[in-house]
């Protein structure tokens, strides 16, 4: 009896066997692989070399039409299909399935099934050998946007490959006219690829995107950063195309911005303009909105202040991280009792955009772009026009970073540290430290004042940076440096009772300034307007680190020096003189260099040339910005 048990068990293990194999593959994918993709082959894992399938379709759909999809060979000659599961999935969020298959080429071997939604996928109903497989899809009629069709495609039970993607298909309105087009499939590479491989694989310049098309004869285009649009690379660009009155507008932001925007203003400057932006909504579909911005006050725009049916939006995706709108706007309108006709006036165009909202009805502040053009342009006119100069800015960061990284640095460091050395030369009757503390303190002093003067011109007043407190340090610093030659010039003579008061306050806020100063210039590397790169921090960090070193190395020479007694004979230094005490005075030996003198003079000649190298490599970086285009315009690139 006990074989015929063990044969029993047998027989019953082969049949759950059979029973699970069929579960896991030949009748279509499993309610479990609907997010995955995964087939639940026992633990079997997919192929990581390059699949031999490929998604063919076209890359723009309407709204509630119906589109082609085939999976076939990516080889040329045709490669068979076992199983598989198809669905399309939004570009902003993968795991998000849209739209709903309405045909399958052959319902013997085919399938459709419902995962999230109804009708949202295919896949097989046999795991027989099948051919090239061409499904209908039916675009939905909520959703605008970029989706691409995902597949795991098997040959065999143990032979699989997953993430077999189709391009982007762009879900635009319904009255959006498309071109037909049939790209090349894009299947994801190996995750491993030899040398030999890469050095094989030819790059090829991808196409610009369909905003820049027309930009140097048939539109009026602007884009940020300058001389962008030759590249196809803006961050945000501007386009106007005038058929006769009609005025068609396309705006477009790349790194994810949660919004874009025109303006048509009367100057460069932001405020008193008339805005059209185009919005991404959290549940992926995009809005578009009219605007009025107020200069220097909170809002910035109200949507309520301005009419919303002076512009009609035609087109908008969001396409790998891209915000695109296309929309006309009438050819005359009044919005805040200003008449805008774009027909008989010109006007800076203005294009910006953020990565944030303030309120439904608010953009944020303008974190990822923002850029006027130099002088108002008429919209019928071709071409690329220049933008708003940055001169006064790029003078202002020059201005500031020479007086507290360069002037302001080596001037203290003499004070503190060189009072009794060089003894008995003097420049200008005064001791060379003081000579040469108070220039550079003077031309410190004058830099701060003109670089402030300079940037009180560009903004038109004060002006917020979107919660950078750049603005709020940097004032602070301006009103510490103007009044410290004002106490400097009233100071009390040495010896008298009120010569230590003014030695600490003068001690306190020529330090105070000189380090918000430096904190200042950190925080202009993180705004939007300097364009410098953030690897500009670990300069200035470099800065400081040296900074320190030089004063913790040239303070232990003063513990040092106040140390050592000759003759009985005591060398001061200027923080032993801050309490001011005048019987100390015949203890102190003026009339020669404190003891190393020389090894100071040395560090001297070390720091102010470095000083100097990261002064004038941060001049370059703010002179230049944006370096990298800078740069590729100088190679070429």
């Amino acid at each position: 009896m006990l074989p015929r048990k063990r044969s029993m068990k047998g027989f019953i293990l082969t049949i759950v066997m059979l029973i699970k194999y069929s579960e896991q593959y030949g009748s279509g994918a499993p309610p479990g692989a609907c997010l995955d993709q995964m087939p639940r082959h026992g633990g079997i894992p997919g192929q990581s070399s390059q699949p031999p399938y490929a998604i063919y379709t076209a890359s723009q759909v309407r709204q509630g039409d119906i589109l082609n999809v085939t999976i076939g060979s990516a080889l040329g000659a045709p490669v068979p299909i076992g199983g598989f599961l198809l669905q399309a999935r939004q570009v902003q969020n993968p795991d998000t399935i849209e739209g709903t298959f309405t045909k399958v080429p052959n319902t013997e071997i085919t399938q459709i099934i419902s995962c999230r939604g109804n009708n949202d996928s295919v896949t097989h109903t046999n795991p027989e050998a099948k051919p090239e497989l061409t499904f209908q899809w039916k675009a939905p009629d909520d959703y605008l946007g970029g989706i691409f069709f995902r597949a795991t495609v098997a040959q065999n039970y143990a032979t699989f490959w997953k993430n077999v993607e189709s391009p982007i298909v762009e879900v635009v309105t319904p009255d959006t006219v498309i071109t037909t087009t049939q790209p090349a499939p894009i299947t994801r590479p190996p995750a491993a690829a030899s040398s030999t491989t890469e050095t094989n694989i030819k790059t090829t310049t991808a196409k610009p995107d369909i905003i820049y098309q027309g930009c140097e004869d048939t539109k009026l285009c602007f884009g940020v950063p300058q001389n962008c649009i030759k590249s196809g690379n803006c961050k945000a660009i501007v386009a106007v195309f005038v058929a006769g009155d009609t005025y068609t507008f396309e705006i477009q932001g790349t790194d994810n911005p949660k919004y874009v925007a025109a303006g048509l203003s009367t100057d460069n400057k932001m405020g008193d303009d008339s805005a059209m932006e185009c919005i991404r909504n959290d549940n992926g579909r995009v809005s578009l909105f009219t605007s009025w911005t107020y200069p220097k006050a909170e809002p910035y725009v109200r949507r309520s202040d301005s009419p919303q049916e002076i512009v009609q939006l035609l087109e908008s995706s969001i396409i790998d991280g891209k915000l695109y709108c296309k929309f006309r706007r009438d050819t005359v309108s009044v919005v805040m009792g200003q008449t805008f006709d774009l027909a008989s006036n010109k006007y800076n165009l203005m294009v910006v955009s953020g990565d944030s909202m303030k309120e439904p009805d608010r953009v944020g502040f303008h974190s990822l772009a923002f850029e006027s053009t130099g002088e108002p342009v008429a919209l019928a006119t071709v071409g690329a026009p220049a933008a708003a100069s940055k001169l006064l800015i790029k003078l202002h960061g020059s201005f500031m970073l020479l007086a507290w990284l360069g002037s302001a640095s080596i001037g203290i460091l003499l004070a503190r540290y060189f009072r009794q050395t060089w003894v008995g030369k003097q420049l200008g009757g005064k001791d060379i430290w003081f000579a040469f503390h108070r220039i550079l303190m003077v031309l410190t002093w004058l830099l701060t004042m003109l670089g402030f003067i300079l940037i009180l011109i560009e903004v038109g007043g004060w002006s917020s940076a979107g919660g950078n407190p750049h603005a709020i340090t940097g004032i602070v610093t301006v009103i510490l440096c103007f009044i410290q030659p004002i106490g400097a010039y009233f100071r009390p003579h040495p010896g008298t009772k009120k010569r230590p008061i003014f030695n600490w306050l003068h001690w306190f806020f020529g330090n105070s300034a000189h380090i918000l100063g430096i904190v200042t210039i950190f925080l202009a590397v993180y705004l939007q307007k300097a364009e410098l790169p953030i690897w500009s921090v670990y300069i200035l960090a470099a800065f400081v680190a040296f900074h320190v070193i030089m004063h913790i190395i040239l303070s232990l020479t003063v513990c040092v020096s106040e140390g050592r007694i000759s003759n009985g004979r005591v060398n001061s230094f200027p923080m032993k003189d801050m309490m001011g005490q005048p019987r100390q005075l015949a203890h102190v030996d003026r009339s020669t260099d404190a003891p190393f003198s020389s090894f100071r003079r040395q560090v001297l000649s070390i720091y102010v040339p470095i000083i100097l190298i990261i002064v004038v490599a941060m001049i370059c970086l703010v002179a230049l910005a944006p370096i990298a285009d800078t740069y590729n315009n100088i190679t070429g690139v």
